[in-house]
Parts: C-alpha cells; sequence; structure tokens
C-alpha cells in the first residue's frame, strides 16, 4: 500500500461544489497516433443530464458525438452508445471532470487502447488561449488531384463570429465562399452552407485551428472525397 495523500472523499455540499467546476465548454486538441480518431476530438459542450452521476457532453457541430464516463473512465463515442463502456478515445480516469485529469488520453486502434501521450483536454482560460491562436489570416495553397476544386482555394480571413465553437474564415474577394468547422471537420464550402456538413474541401480533424492540422486534406470529385497530399 502506498500513501495517496491528495485522495478525497467528498459528499454533500463539497461534492455538489467540485461537480459545479465543470466546465461549460472543453476541447480535447492534440495529435493521435497515425492521425487516427482525430475526426471526433475539437469542443464538448456541457450538457444539462448527468451520466452514471458524472457530467456529459456533446460535440458541436455534431450531436451524434458524446463525451461521458462509464465507470472506469471517460469515453468519447457514438451518442447510440451514451453511458456505455464503448468509444473511439478514452480516459482512465475516475475524475469528476476530464480536464481535470492528469493521466494520458488513449485512442482506440485495431481492436486495442494506444496511448496519445500529446492528447490535452482544454477549458477556462486554457482552451481561450489556444483558440486565440488562430490566426488572422490563412491561405490554404498547392495542386489538387486533376486541379479539382483550386478555384476555392487560396487566402481566407477570420471572422469575428464562432461556428459550432470554432473560429470561421471567409475567402478574400468572393464573401460566398468560406472555412469553418462542421463537427468531424474543417469543410471550404459555400457561405449559404455555414456551419453544414457539406463543402468541396475537407479537413477531418477536430483541431481548433486549420493551420495547425497534420492531417491530409482532401477534395470532393465525383461524390467521393478523394486525397489531396500536397494541398
Amino acid at each position: 500500500w502506498v500513501v495517496a495523500p491528495e485522495l478525497r472523499c467528498l459528499a454533500g455540499d463539497a461534492l455538489a461544489a467540485e461537480m459545479a467546476k465543470a466546465a461549460p465548454q472543453i476541447a480535447l486538441v492534440g495529435p493521435t497516433p497515425q492521425n487516427l480518431q482525430v475526426n471526433v476530438l475539437g469542443v464538448f459542450l456541457k450538457r444539462a443530464a448527468l451520466v452514471n452521476g458524472y457530467p456529459s457532453y456533446t460535440k458541436t457541430g455534431d450531436e451524434g458525438i458524446m463525451l461521458w464516463h462509464a465507470g472506469q473512465g471517460w469515453l468519447i463515442g457514438a451518442a447510440a452508445d451514451l453511458g456505455q463502456n464503448r468509444g473511439w478515445v478514452s480516459l482512465f480516469d475516475g475524475c469528476l471532470r476530464p480536464e481535470a485529469s492528469t493521466v494520458t488520453w488513449k485512442v482506440w486502434v485495431d481492436a486495442e487502447w494506444v496511448v496519445a501521450p500529446e492528447l490535452r483536454c482544454l477549458a477556462g482560460d486554457a482552451l481561450a488561449a489556444e483558440m486565440a491562436k488562430a490566426a488572422p489570416q490563412i491561405a490554404l495553397v498547392g495542386p489538387t488531384p486533376q486541379n479539382l476544386q483550386v478555384n476555392v482555394l487560396g487566402v481566407f480571413l477570420k471572422r469575428a463570429a464562432l461556428v459550432n465553437g470554432y473560429p470561421s474564415y471567409t475567402k478574400t474577394g468572393d464573401e460566398g465562399i468560406m472555412l469553418w468547422h462542421a463537427g468531424q471537420g474543417w469543410l471550404i464550402g459555400a457561405a449559404a452552407d455555414l456551419g453544414q456538413n457539406r463543402g468541396w474541401v475537407s479537413l477531418f480533424d477536430g483541431c481548433l485551428r486549420p493551420e495547425a492540422s497534420t492531417v491530409t486534406w482532401k477534395v470532393w470529385v465525383d461524390a467521393e472525397w478523394v486525397v489531396a497530399p500536397e494541398l
């Protein structure tokens, strides 16, 4: 037996006060092994309902993805599996708030949990600081397969308004083309579709800033997403 001097047993007002510290918005960010499961990372909003006695969260832009505690740890998984012990990303810790944990996150790869040491759960000032790093001007450049969709590439300016909890951008010279995050990834699409899961160019990554991603961009060609490795 090894002494754990910082462990505490809470009840009543003390427990309620600790639960109340759960941030209304958190974000799980950072690279994963082989960039696996990065599409389910990103910004999550706390729900009013507890699950298994813990706070629960819905992913912004995609209510089909949720975060909950399943008894032995936190899981990001399908909303249909809410509360159950299955998912794509995990944190095996009994902590009451995922952002308070010092345990390493893991991702589900080939039927086993693989450590993802660079994943971080941000909230409060740390999340605000990360969001503030978004550049005021970005540019998406490079050739695409058969030069498809190159007309929507180029320079984008960050807007004041967030979309689905993420920065959003307008193409310089053409306000009818925008860049936003739709839940599982970034999309360049028509301004009329702002916030929705449709577009011509994509980056399936939950990262808070498109310029920070290491995932490969794709372009929409003949009703499917095609890798554009040089973008």
